[in-house]
């Protein structure tokens, strides 16, 4: 039998911490630009800055419905000593005003529409009564009231955004405000995901005795793509060295990461970890935590590669550790806060030998006090991350006792 088929156990563990050092520091900033569309833009992070080539808004214009008037014209108005206007004209948004305001006259204005030359302030149609072809202004208004001065967005030559800056809803608004139809972005970092397993079937396809579904590449890919990464995912293949060689030089190719799900433990038929040895270079096999003990980090070429225990839940904590914080980096996205609360466990909790333990909770607020169950059901079971709301690392050969205060992180 050669080394390919041989039980292969692992080498000295490597710790949590140490582990994802070493994959953040892998993970460098991705450099090429790209441009899209706005509909396209938001959620991708600015390469480049954006200056104001205009003002914006490129007039004076009414905040709301009234009337364009001059404010000294009303120093004397009162409820019961009312000011009258010539009503000249009306001017509705995406027009422009053919009239001037002049002394004791004013102009019905909408909201947007453009100021009319002569005018200083707005008054609002509450403040008014109509009277024939004039208006009766019943208070007082400050020069500027109720106008929207022309610049009071932006100012043409001023950097509105900077780069480095996530585009939110409304920093896509202040692109369209300047008629900016496209944004110049970094572009997102490639994933292609190679779930592996002879025993391994897509969803959708009937099972035979012996064989389990494919849970493990839906659940990754909208990890990848939340995290800011745009995902690829090959057909499930079979535990054959030659196979898994050449999926790995073709993914590594085209992505900048490629996940192995299945294949990184150290059964005879876990073949990633030797087919790595041989195409590229193992950085670590092996982190020191429970769920999550066969992680492998290596490069091809210039590509990373992480290597996921094939069990569900392993998978997709092992993921959520090492592949969320390292794609958010590539792609220039700011780490997410770390989210923490107290909570009071309510079983025991056994210690693990030279492991730490990363137990998934289940919070519920009872008599006012937040509980953490824990619904860690096995490394295979999917439902252990489904019915989790947090995470608790407890340190290895470190228990729990019910009725401890213990920190969950969120997921």
């Amino acid at each position: 039998m050669d080394d390919m088929g041989r039980f292969r156990p692992f080498g000295e563990l490597i710790t949590l911490e140490r582990a994802q050092e070493l994959v953040l520091a892998a993970a460098h900033p991705m450099k090429a630009i790209e441009h899209v569309e706005l509909v396209d833009a938001a959620g991708r992070v600015l390469a480049a800055s954006v200056m104001a080539d205009r003002d914006v808004p490129g007039f004076d214009r009414s905040a709301m419905d009234g009337y364009a008037v001059r404010a000294a014209d009303l120093a004397s108005a009162t409820p019961a000593k009312p000011v009258r206007l010539a009503l000249l004209a009306t001017v509705h948004a995406g027009h422009v005003p053919r009239s001037a305001v002049t002394a004791g006259t004013c102009i019905q204005i909408a909201t947007g529409a453009p100021l009319p030359e002569g005018a200083d302030a707005v008054m609002k149609v509450e403040d008014t009564a109509r009277e024939g072809d004039a208006i009766l202004a019943r208070v007082t208004v400050e020069r500027g009231k109720h106008v929207v001065p022309r610049g009071e967005d932006m100012r043409a030559g001023d950097e509105v955004l900077s780069p480095g800056m996530v585009l939110t809803p409304a920093r896509v608004g202040v692109l369209a405000a300047l008629g900016l139809a496209q944004a110049q972005v970094f572009r997102r970092p490639r994933v292609t995901l190679l779930p592996t397993g002879t025993e391994v079937v897509p969803p959708g396809r009937p099972l035979e005795m012996g064989q389990v579904y494919d849970s493990n590449a839906p659940a990754l890919t909208p990890l990848v793509q939340e995290a800011g990464a745009v995902v690829e995912r090959t057909p499930v293949l079979d535990d054959e060295q030659e196979v898994q060689e050449e999926a790995l030089r073709a993914a590594a190719g085209t992505s900048e990461v490629v996940v192995v799900t299945g294949g990184s433990s150290v059964g005879e038929r876990d073949l990633l970890a030797p087919v790595m040895e041989r195409l590229g270079s193992v950085e670590f096999h092996g982190v020191a935590i429970k769920p999550g003990k066969p992680v492998l980090f290596g490069r091809l070429d210039d590509t990373l590669v992480l290597g996921l225990p094939g069990n569900p839940t392993s998978c997709l904590l092992s993921a959520w550790l090492f592949l969320r914080p390292a794609l958010r980096r590539m792609a220039r996205l700011p780490p997410e806060p770390q989210r923490c609360r107290q909570a009071k466990l309510t079983a025991p909790v056994q210690s693990v030998l030279g492991r730490d333990q990363l137990m998934m909770v289940r919070l519920e607020v009872v008599d006012d006090e937040l509980h953490a169950t824990p619904c860690y059901r096995g490394s295979g079971a999917i439902m252990s991350m489904a019915q989790a709301d947090g995470l608790v690392a407890l340190p290895a050969d470190t228990g729990a006792s019910a009725g401890d205060q213990i920190e969950v992180e969120l997921l």
